[in-house]
């Protein structure tokens, strides 16, 4: 049996007794050295493939635990590993992106999100010039300078959420002017991009039924 895990801040009890009685582990390299997973049973993510070969090979009985960093089936791996046809159990936790709008008290049903891992970021940061609400999974190519960049002169307020759960944790509110002499930033984080200050009323924005569709009314550009 393959159970995926979700995993941010610190593991839960359920994690670390799975991990305990698991004969493969896989996740990226803090993941498990805070689980103190042995060498002979840990697989370190980089790319998925060979931890789906493992996993394809894993006798019936034998158990495995994945571990991901927030919700895995939030661009996570769960997909992949479908995917290959094996069938998985997941426990869920919530998102980066859901912790970073909750640091600032807004809503986010109404927010575009979008993955930079791995992906052309050039429709992800022209979505920005046009979307009052974006929440943004950075990676080591395109973070927050280049997401500054691609906003200029248009009055964006930034919030740059770095290490969430963790015990440095750090979330900052930033002006355009504030973002573009930024460079003490701490992975793993995640950005938001406002068009308004998340203090201000109209950073709230509408509830609709559609939830990232609409631009709440009165948002500018």
């Amino acid at each position: 049996m393959i159970t995926v895990y979700g995993y941010i801040g610190a593991p839960s009890a359920g994690l670390r007794e799975a991990v305990a009685g698991a004969s493969l582990v896989v996740g990226g390299q803090r993941h498990l050295d805070a689980l103190g997973v042995p060498d002979d049973r840990r697989i370190v993510l980089g790319r998925i493939g060979p931890a789906i070969d493992a996993l394809q090979e894993l006798p019936a009985e034998d158990r495995a635990v994945v571990i991901a960093s927030g919700d895995p089936l939030f661009y996570g791996v769960v997909r992949r590993i479908r995917a290959a046809g094996l069938k998985v159990r997941v426990v869920p936790t919530v998102t980066s992106l859901q912790l970073a709008f909750a640091a600032v008290a807004l809503p986010w049903d109404d927010a575009l999100l979008v993955s930079l891992h791995g992906n052309d970021p050039a429709p992800a940061l022209e979505a920005l010039r046009t979307h009052p609400k974006v929440g943004l999974l950075t990676d080591g190519r395109t973070g927050l300078p280049q997401i500054v960049a691609a906003t200029a002169g248009l009055g964006r307020s930034y919030v740059l959420a770095e290490r969430l759960g963790e015990h440095d944790e750090q979330v900052r509110v930033l002006s355009e002017e504030q973002a573009r002499v930024v460079t003490d930033i701490a992975q793993p984080n995640v950005v938001l991009v406002l068009a308004h200050h998340p203090d201000d009323a109209a950073a709230i924005g509408e509830q609709t039924a559609i939830a990232g569709g609409a631009r709440p009314a009165g948002a500018e550009a």
